[in-house]
């Protein structure tokens, strides 16, 4: 049910719609009420654009038929909000996480971002080859190991400069030992491989150079360039794919790499690489496309996977078997190695750049631009006198403001408001590191504190005032908020009563059971073989009444391939394979040529046309009843809630949307 609310709510926030000259002269007016609560013609302009474009191609709807379904959208949500289910603790909560999200790209630098985007796409167009020596030193590292950590850098350094391998002292001091063995070497990287500030180092310094020391969460970095070359790109493949991996039993290891030996010489005589993917590949979420897997770039797969993709330079070329920690794979190249340009890549890039550590710089940016514009104003004394009074029980969750001194003065100002001594205390004891986190110094967890606190108070101001300053956030935030209720209403009035009242469905199927009914259905056995041959041995020994045990064990003796055969019950929409034989009521059709293959059905029994169970009708039968019983809840709400249309400004709303 949360994937369903997630998709709903996501819809909601697809794009905004740009309001034209004449949408202005509308935007004020009334279009409906329900129960006395307005809707403005803007607000259903917007809406109706939104979903227009949404569902044109699936369920078209005029101006006139979409104002039936949102005023029915309107009466739920006001029935829920008689309810009180807006005040319900649950329901704010999650309004309050939705509306985060939705104001996180208000809270970071526009301008900011789209460089940080442009300097990834730039980046992107080159992979990197580097090797480094680490000193691990932590955020939270006191400022003396800090400093010998800094130190012994710069000592490693100058020792390379003067001559030593850089290899051999990584491999001796380097604090990074997955790399160290290597010499520090770390492979190919690209744009987001690596954090923010060591990337910028790589892609700063020159092959055969050496970096200037830098500094991430992890600790310093002393980086060595050793080649940069254009971007491998994005690659698609198909692949066949058999498990074989560490704890694959012995006989499924040997079964494994003899079953792919053979699928490969089938390829080199000609068969159909799809066609083979669909039969034996053992990934199953891309065998039933014919193997094709998402396109992907470096450092996505096994380095053996990706080395043979971007080896295979014409479309349509096939690898060798090859084996990678998983299983055995042989690829196939869909669509050879691309670069994205800048357009097509900006939405991925937005993703990245908002996930990654880089986006701070935004956040940075707009702090300061809103210190600008709400007069931000600190009084470093008084943040001094308030620091003096917390003692080091706070670095074990031991703090209590109480008894604090100077509490009415201020540490810092903006639009109006001030921040007391005694704010930022009683803040600090509610937010006490939690226990198992590894402090610093006293006095660089309060400045780190302080920063949180202050920052925080700037932000948050600005975040209360969003509906304020942007429409557009303030119609997404409206969507969310009664899209959220709409939601959980529905849930209570609709689908969950549908799952829980047994009687009403029972009722309910009893009264529209021949509406439910089976087709034509064939118990029957699928068998699909390598020959005409072994297809008619295999008849013969279910004629002999051999089981399917019996007909694998025999027949595939000689290679795993020779033969396929599938059970089950079913109508002819289900497998439409069976189409393509003229199926007895019992018994054998003949023996067709399929895809280079031989196949035929056994049918056992032929079952007519009838009525389904309840239990068998289930999952029809909820999805009816949901909507019957929400098609009796709306009559309620219309009878419930008064609805009053102005219908000149309806006359207007429908002239303008039907212009566009």
């Amino acid at each position: 049910m949360n994937d369903m609310k997630q998709y709903l709510l996501a819809i909601c926030a697809l794009f905004t719609f740009q309001i034209s000259a004449q949408e202005h002269a509308l935007e004020e007016q009334v279009l409906f009420t329900v129960n006395q609560e307005e809707v403005t013609a803007e607000e259903f302009v917007k809406v109706y654009n939104k979903n227009r474009n949404i569902g044109e191609d699936i369920d078209p709807k005029t101006p006139s038929e979409y104002l039936d379904l949102y005023i029915n959208f309107k009466l739920k949500v006001q029935d829920a909000k008689q309810m009180g289910m807006d005040t319900m603790p649950r329901f704010i909560n999650e309004f309050n996480t939705y509306r985060n999200q939705l104001a996180q790209p208000y809270l970071s630098d526009k301008a900011v971002n789209r460089d940080l985007i442009a300097e990834a796409y730039a980046r992107s167009k080159y992979d990197i080859r580097a090797s480094h020596i680490m000193m691990g030193a932590t955020p939270e590292s006191d400022a003396i190991d800090t400093l010998k950590a800094y130190k012994k850098l710069v000592a490693l350094k100058e020792r390379i400069e003067k001559g030593e391998s850089f290899e051999e002292v990584a491999r001796q001091y380097s604090t990074d030992t997955y790399s160290a063995k290597n010499g520090g070497d770390l492979g190919y990287f690209t744009v987001f491989n690596m954090v923010y500030p060591f990337e910028s180092a790589a892609y700063n310094t020159e092959v055969g150079e050496m970096s200037k020391i830098v500094r991430s969460q992890f600790g310093y970095h002393l980086i060595k360039v050793t080649d940069k070359r254009p971007a491998r790109g994005t690659v698609q493949v198909a692949h066949i794919f058999l498990v074989d991996n560490e704890k694959s039993p012995e006989q499924q290891k040997l079964t494994a790499e003899q079953k792919i030996q053979e699928i490969y010489q089938k390829l080199r005589e000609g068969a159909e690489f799809e066609a083979l993917a669909k039969q034996y590949s053992e990934d199953k979420s891309s065998a039933y496309a014919g193997g094709i897997i998402p396109e992907f770039g470096i450092n996505k797969m096994f380095p053996e996977f990706e080395d043979q993709a971007f080896a295979l330079k014409e479309e349509g070329e096939i690898s060798e078997p090859f084996k990678t920690p998983v299983g055995w794979h042989i690829i196939k190249l869909v669509k050879s190695p691309t670069q994205k340009t800048l357009e097509e890549s900006k939405p991925e890039l937005k993703k990245k750049v908002e996930r990654d550590s880089r986006s701070q710089q935004g956040r940075i940016s707009i702090l300061k631009d809103l210190k600008k514009e709400y007069g931000f104003k600190e009084y470093p004394k008084h943040i001094e006198l308030a620091f003096s009074q917390v003692y080091k029980g706070y670095l074990d969750m031991q703090y209590d403001s109480e008894g604090h001194k100077h509490g009415t003065k201020t540490l810092f100002s903006f639009a109006d408001k001030e921040y007391t001594v005694t704010d930022f205390l009683d803040w600090l004891e509610l937010n006490q590191a939690k226990g198992g986190k590894k402090l610093g110094k006293l006095r660089m967890e309060l400045e780190k504190a302080y920063d949180r606190y202050s920052e925080g108070s700037l932000l948050g101001y600005e975040k209360s005032r969003l509906e304020e300053k942007y429409p557009e956030f303030r119609m997404l935030s409206r969507e969310y908020y009664e899209g959220i209720l709409l939601f959980d209403l529905t849930d209570k009035k609709v689908w969950r009563k549908s799952v829980s009242d047994t009687t009403g469905l029972q009722n309910y199927y009893a009264d529209k059971k021949e509406k439910y009914r089976w087709d034509t259905r064939y118990e029957v056995v699928m068998v699909n073989a390598a020959s005409e041959k072994i297809a008619k041995k295999a008849m013969k020994m279910l004629k002999k009444g051999k089981n399917i045990e019996a007909l694998n064990e025999k027949l595939n003796e000689e290679s795993l391939l020779n033969i396929q055969v599938d059970t089950g019950t079913f109508e002819l929409e289900e497998r439409k394979e069976l189409a393509d034989f003229a199926l007895p009521a019992q018994g054998f059709t003949e023996i067709k040529e399929r895809d280079d293959r031989y196949a035929f059905v056994y049918v056992l029994n032929t079952l007519p046309p009838s009525t389904k169970t309840l239990e068998e009708a289930r999952g029809m039968v909820l999805s009816d009843y949901s909507a019957y019983l929400e098609k009796e809840w709306l009559k309620e709400l219309k009878a419930k809630y008064e609805v009053e249309v102005n219908k000149e400004v309806l006359s207007k709303v429908i002239q303008l949307l039907e212009e566009e």
